[in-house]
């Protein structure tokens, strides 16, 4: 993963965080609540909502809905090198003497 990428899928995760914290804010105005653990569900389900609903938006509808999450596109991860087959090796100095035939 290059740098770039990195910080894309940082980005991409904080603006939906914004988002968030901004619309839990507001429903603060309107509702009478002083209860932490509310004002925390209530960002997370906003931080979900927000976050799933862009990102199928811009998976399903059109790329161009990215940008609601921070950049126009998800980053690009490089696909893992398959290893290659070692070759067998068996050592004659075994501790447990050779193998049985």
């Amino acid at each position: 993963m290059t740098v770039y990428d990195w910080f894309v899928s940082l980005w991409r995760t904080v603006i939906p965080t914004l988002v968030g914290f901004a619309a839990t804010a507001l429903a603060h105005v309107y509702i009478d609540v002083d209860e932490q653990a509310l004002a925390t569900a209530l960002m997370a389900g906003f931080i979900t909502v927000y976050y799933g609903l862009f990102r199928f938006l811009e998976a399903r509808v059109n790329p161009k809905f990215g940008w609601f999450l921070g950049l126009a596109r998800p980053p690009a991860y490089p696909p893992k090198p398959t290893p290659e087959p070692q070759p067998v090796t068996r050592n004659p100095n075994s501790p447990y003497g050779p193998p049985p035939v």
